[in-house]
């Protein structure tokens, strides 16, 4: 005589996935109600650079629902009309309440200097800018250290860099003399990668 096996539904295995499956359930509606909850915070929807303005139009609204989120980033809320950035935002990143002022608050002003060959840099990274006067002129001196770049573009200058591209440069104000100096001696301004910045 055979036995006869119980129905699946009362196994225990059965019963086990059954329950995770609503635990799984419960979770992923708790996590879900708990990202919709949270206060809406300013995100770049493209690279900002001190001094660029800032409307409504370059930001887009997320919910953060880390607690204090607010004392830390940019509540999305109206923009003033002389709004711009006073520090690099890279695309898709949270706006620090720090990052947003008006431009006297930007603490330097944008210059250009020649990218030398082989170096690859992109906005938002920090340089040093040294000075390199001509043979037998003098040694190398540092002009500026900790530089944010603003941006990178192509050299369209007569004369034309070893890379072929120019950076922008924000260069604090007591510093712009000296750089620019520099410029018209007839030397080379080069901008000097910081590790890891």
């Amino acid at each position: 005589m055979t036995s006869r096996r119980p129905p699946a539904w009362r196994s225990p295995r059965f019963g086990v996935g059954v329950v995770l499956v609503a635990a799984s359930v419960a979770l992923g509606s708790w996590a879900i109600e708990r990202a919709g909850s949270g206060e809406q915070m300013w995100v770049a929807r493209h690279d900002l650079a001190p001094g660029d303005p800032v409307s409504a139009e370059d930001l887009r609204s997320v919910p953060l629902s880390w607690e204090g989120g607010d004392a830390v980033y940019l509540p999305a809320a109206e923009i003033p009309d002389d709004a711009v950035a006073t520090s690099f935002v890279g695309s898709g990143e949270l706006v620090p309440a720090s990052a947003l002022g008006t431009s006297a608050d930007v603490d330097g002003r944008p210059v250009t200097v020649p990218v030398p060959a082989g170096v690859t840099l992109e906005a938002g990274v920090q340089v040093d800018l040294w000075a390199l006067p001509r043979a037998d002129a003098g040694e190398p001196r540092l002009l500026a250290d900790g530089v944010s770049v603003l941006g990178i573009e192509e050299d369209t200058g007569m004369f034309r860099s070893g890379s072929g591209s120019v950076a922008r440069v924000l260069v604090e104000a007591d510093a712009v003399a000296g750089v620019l100096a520099a410029q018209a001696d007839g030397g080379t301004v080069t901008l000097v990668e910081r590790p890891g910045s």
